[in-house]
C-alpha cells in the first residue's frame, strides 16, 4: 500500500507542478500562491513516507 500511494503522490506534484511553472509563466500570483503551497505539502507527506 505504501508504494501505491507514493506513486500517486508524486504524480499529483507533477501535475501540480505543471500548473505552477503555467501559472509562472502568466505571472498568475494567486494561482502560484495556491500551488506552492500544495507543492510544500505533498512533499512533506511524500518525504513522510520514505522515512
Amino acid at each position: 500500500m505504501g508504494n501505491n500511494a507514493k506513486a500517486v503522490l508524486q504524480s499529483k506534484l507533477i501535475v501540480y507542478s505543471v500548473c505552477y511553472q503555467e501559472a509562472k509563466k502568466t505571472k498568475d500570483l494567486k494561482r502560484m500562491v495556491l500551488l506552492g503551497t500544495i507543492i510544500n505539502d505533498l512533499h512533506n507527506e511524500i518525504s513522510l513516507l520514505v522515512d
